[in-house]
């Protein structure tokens, strides 16, 4: 991908979040024109931006938006539902026309089709009005009465183009540098060319050399949009036709019979799959393909040809429908849901001010290299022990706080606003409560508050799940809030803050809350623990078993949630980034659901073990003790191991043989056991010896290994050795 389209998909997506976040503001609050200009600066400028790369389709349903948030900047009309809908609807298709480009670098070649239901849905937009007609305009000619004589003085090149154009060119057009002739040569597929004047030519002496009286016609084998494309600098002076069967070509004749065979013998060409050099099969196919029809004087086809041969499967199914067969994919309707590529940010934003910082730690850290080099020579030149360990503890606590710093500078330039997360949510609660017939308001607090890009990412699907339970669960149907005196629309609350070295990021609603009752009753009904054992349960210990898997109160299953695996999906991927969840209940007023984070995962404690003859890491805040347990209070439980620890049984894990790298068969008498607490339970991981705790740069897994249960992570330790930091949560399922 150039560096010109890549500034163009950054810019892009943060003139859609900009206008995003305008529309959904300006539904609750519709005279803010503040808010109305700032939409419609940034439809205005997204519209530019399609023209720079010449991308005419998103611009033409960017330009059909802006029409309409002018006529509103205009005083015509009022901000409605229906507007923003339609707004949001045309920023997500440019949304799905961004992930189309950042997937493979182009820009999308099928997507008339979208815009044009895009620019048809804002025409039937009741706030634009039918333009006045000028009281006293001149008799304008009608726009098409041109092209019938045009195709009939030039039948047989008539029959191959598919757009006819009449280029107008301003009278003064020469004084700006414009050359009429240049223009319209620059089309691609240009098959004719016709010149007229606009009127007469006068007598010698009263023409005016310096004033354009030209009309330039002409017939293309390209696309109307791709003519609009190459003709944008000069669109207010081109009328550009697309040309029907009845005006342009004549019936599409079949493909002769030796036509035929060779189209057949491109799909056989095509039939194998995964077979090596398919990538030069289907450029040879699609070429041979192409000229096939050509020589068929069908054009068109051969256009849709070319645009199909970028997949083999594609391909085959345009040469089939060429053919006679089956509808090919490649004439189908766009996706309204393309595949997006992965969401993680690849492309940050980064305060000079951190920059400079790292800059200034570069520098400092090349003089503590240097004196190193000075101890370095003392020891050479045999200087005295004592004073050389002096000097050496001196520059290891210098070196020490500098390598310090230049890890916190690191991670500074590693955060993201939670701005980045939160802005996808409040169009999802807007559409979440219409579709489940509630009101509710999402109020965002703290979306500038930072943290780790990898704690950023992470955030979406618990936040996701808890949005769900908070409007489908918590808050109430309009007509219930007004019988209890509450306030319409029910309000979300979605806030973050920092706390030290940590993140909260928290989830308020002013619903119903937990029923402590109904949650006792589905627990029993469940099995998940004795009735005597559940009414004695302290109310803070019964609203956490809606954490369990598979646990839900809701009464049916809808689109948004009753499935039960909302919460236990929040819990799972919170401590799994080395967080906690709270969830506070107030009965009638509402809940607050909190996911308490650090800051960063990058850097972490670790305690090290060995297990097997290797060393292991395991995350700190994961260890709740260490103990030693004799082998008599290990027992089998199925296929497992576990020990009673205060009267209470344990899962155990051995690690070498969980691992498969258990060094030798016989056992100690004593079990070292490393107590931890994984997804709210707790378990024993047993090792061969505990070594020590370390704090660590965590580097992802990567290659063969990324995305491996039980993996966290590797660091480097002092003697070289790679060492492997544990997800206990992984390696437990």
């Amino acid at each position: 991908m150039n560096e010109f389209i890549e500034q163009f998909l950054i810019e892009s997506r943060e003139l859609v979040e900009q206008a995003s976040d305008d529309l959904l503001s300006l539904e609750q609050q519709p005279d803010d024109k503040e808010r109305l200009d700032s939409a419609f600066r940034a439809f205005h400028t997204l519209k530019g931006a399609a023209g720079i790369v010449d991308f005419a389709a998103m611009a033409r349903a960017l330009h059909a938006a802006e029409d309409v948030l002018s006529a509103l900047r205009a005083g015509t009309g009022r901000i409605t539902t229906e507007v923003v809908s339609d707004g949001l609807a045309c920023l997500d298709q440019v949304v799905r026309w961004l992930d189309l480009m950042a997937a493979d670098g182009e820009v999308p070649q099928d997507a008339d089709a979208a815009a044009a239901a895009i620019v048809q849905r804002f025409a039937g937009s009741s706030i634009l009005a039918p333009a006045p007609a000028p009281a006293a305009a001149a008799p304008r000619r009608p726009a098409t009465d041109w092209i019938a004589p045009l195709l009939a003085r030039h039948p047989v090149t008539a029959s191959r183009a598919r757009t006819a154009i009449r280029y107008a060119p301003d009278p003064d057009c020469f004084f700006r540098g414009e050359d009429p002739l240049a223009v319209i040569a620059g089309l691609g597929g240009l098959e004719m060319l016709q010149i007229e004047t606009t009127e007469p030519w006068p007598e010698l002496d009263a023409l005016d050399p310096f004033a354009c009286r030209l009309v330039l016609l002409a017939l293309s084998t390209s696309s109307a949009e791709e003519a609009e494309r190459q003709l944008a600098s000069v669109r207010d002076q081109v009328e550009i036709l697309p040309l029907s069967p009845v005006l342009g070509s004549l019936d599409a004749a079949p493909p002769s019979p030796a036509a035929r065979a060779v189209l057949e013998e491109q799909i056989l060409l095509l039939a194998e799959a995964g077979v090596d050099g398919m990538a030069g099969r289907l450029t040879s196919a699609g070429r041979v393909a192409g000229n096939v029809m050509r020589a068929q004087g069908r054009p068109a086809e051969a256009d849709r040809l070319d645009t199909a041969a970028r997949d083999p499967a594609d391909l085959r199914a345009a040469i089939r429908q060429i053919l006679g067969g089956l509808p090919g994919r490649a004439s189908a309707e766009p996706d309204p849901n393309p595949a997006s590529p992965d969401g993680a940010v690849r492309v940050m934003r980064v305060d000079v001010e951190r920059i400079d910082a790292l800059m200034k730690l570069a520098g400092e850290l090349t003089v503590a290299k240097n004196a190193l080099g000075h101890a370095l020579g003392l020891a050479q030149n045999g200087a005295d022990a004592q004073a050389l360990a002096m000097v050496l503890k001196d520059q290891h606590g210098h070196f020490e706080r500098l390598v310090a710093e230049l890890q916190r500078a690191v991670l500074s330039i590693r955060v993201l606003p939670l701005q980045h997360v939160f802005q996808r949510f409040p169009r999802l609660v807007r559409e979440m409560a219409a579709s489940l017939g509630k009101q509710a308001r999402l109020v965002v607090e703290g979306a500038e508050t930072e943290a780790d890009k990898t704690i950023v990412e992470a955030l979406f699907e618990p936040l996701l799940h808890g949005l769900r339970n908070a409007v489908d669960h918590g808050i109430e149907p309009a007509a219930d809030r007004a019988a209890f005196g509450k306030p319409v629309p029910a309000v979300i609350r979605l806030g973050a803050e920092r706390m030290g070295e940590q993140l909260v990021v928290s989830i308020a609603d002013d619903g119903r809350g937990i029923d402590l009752a109904r949650v006792r009753a589905i627990a029993a009904e469940r099995g998940i623990l004795p009735a005597a054992e559940l009414a004695a349960l302290p109310d803070d210990k019964v609203v956490d078993l809606v954490f369990a898997p598979g646990f839900s109160t809701a009464e049916g299953v809808s689109g948004w949630s009753g499935r039960g695996v909302g919460m236990d999906a929040i819990r799972a991927t919170v401590e799994q980034l080395g967080g906690r969840v709270v969830l506070d209940n107030r009965p009638g007023q509402g809940t607050t659901l909190r996911l308490i984070l650090p800051f960063t995962v990058m850097m972490t404690r670790v305690m090290t073990v060995e297990a097997g003859g290797q060393m292991f890491g395991i995350p700190f805040d994961a260890v709740v003790e260490t103990v030693r347990v004799g082998r008599d209070r290990i027992v089998p439980m199925g296929a497992a191991q576990a020990f009673v620890l205060r009267n209470r049984t344990l899962p155990l894990i051995a690690l070498a043989e969980a691992l498969g790298n258990r060094a030798g068969t016989e056992h100690p008498p004593e079990a070292t056991i490393v107590v931890a607490a994984v997804g709210g339970q707790m378990c024993g991981v047993e090792v061969d010896r505990f070594e020590g705790r370390l704090e660590v740069m965590l580097k992802p897994m990567e290659g063969l290994l990324a995305g491996m249960p039980g993996l966290a992570g590797t660091t480097l330790l002092g003697d070289g050795r790679v060492l492997i930091v544990l997800d206990l949560q992984g390696l437990l399922q």
